[in-house]
């Protein structure tokens, strides 16, 4: 079976919360739409920074739906299922399918860590689901290390179509696009790291910087596939800061949903133990944003 590709910019969303700690949905909405408008390929909902971990499965279904109902048929949906457990993932991807979700983007198993083989068994216990799934690698956050043994194995099923890349660790990344750009999407993962990415030849990001500048992402992209290496290195660098800033593997999301608090959109303070940043990390977000012209 001839694998599903995906191209362009896709924001890892963020989620707001209302002042009862509920859903903020017309919140959700009203960035789905600023989001597809700034000419992203689609939205990634659930994930990390969209506070997946502290959404109930409920929560997550309804997130989906109000995703799917705001692109109006443009772009894809690619939803976070993953858990700690097989069987739970496997649940989350089948609510992910039924509520309209294109592909399924699935971490690595946390707290319970998994040998080789049983890395490979979960990802096709998943797999069976029935939706396009991508691996995600964090290790940073989950302990576990997608290895290239591994992928080489996976990808010989028809429903692992791509793998995003968070590790931050380039070397990784470039054998990645390597042994595997021809067969997977590989996405970037790292907001600071687009421009090296782009320049492999990788078509595809899944970044909490895409809530943030959107366009100037986009923008990016369209100048390294021209040959404007110079114009997108300026992009970029403009860029950069921000990457930085809410790049802190503590507290995260905290400095993107400030980041997007303070560019006017619908946002809120995460849910705990994640804490909101403080007034000194809010200024220098707030000068990032200024240096990119974002503000």
């Amino acid at each position: 079976m001839k694998k599903v590709k995906f191209e362009g910019i896709f924001p890892a969303m963020t989620v707001s919360f209302r002042a009862d700690g509920a859903l903020d949905i017309e919140g959700i909405k009203k960035n789905v739409e600023f989001l597809m408008k700034e000419g992203c390929a689609g939205i990634v909902c659930n994930g990390s920074t969209g506070e997946a971990v502290n959404l109930t499965r409920e929560e997550r279904i309804a997130v989906i739906r109000a995703t799917r109902e705001a692109m109006n048929g443009k772009g894809k949906i690619i939803a976070g299922t993953g858990a700690p457990t097989t069987n739970v993932a496997s649940e989350l991807t089948k609510d992910a399918m039924a509520a309209g979700a294109d592909a399924a983007l699935v971490i690595t198993p946390f707290n319970a860590i998994p040998n080789k083989e049983g890395l490979y068994l979960h990802y096709k216990a998943i797999a069976e689901v029935g939706i396009p799934i991508i691996i995600y690698n964090l290790p940073a956050h989950t302990g576990v290390e997608v290895d290239y043994d591994t992928i080489e194995r996976l990808i010989k099923l028809d429903n692992i179509v791509g793998i995003k890349e968070s590790s931050g660790n380039f070397s990784y990344f470039s054998e990645l696009v390597r042994l595997f750009g021809d067969r997977l999407t590989i996405f970037s993962g790292c907001d600071d790291l687009s421009f090296q990415c782009f320049c492999l030849g990788v078509k595809a990001v899944i970044l909490a910087l895409g809530n943030i500048a959107p366009r100037m992402l986009v923008e990016q992209l369209a100048l390294v596939q021209a040959g404007k290496y110079a114009e997108a290195r300026e992009v970029y660098f403009k860029l950069l800061p921000i990457g930085r800033a809410i790049g802190a593997s503590v507290n995260f999301p905290a400095p993107v949903k400030e980041a997007v608090r303070l560019l006017g959109r619908p946002s809120s303070a995460p849910r705990m133990p994640i804490l909101p940043v403080e007034k000194a990390e809010s200024e220098s977000i707030a000068e990032a944003l200024k240096y990119a012209g974002l503000l």
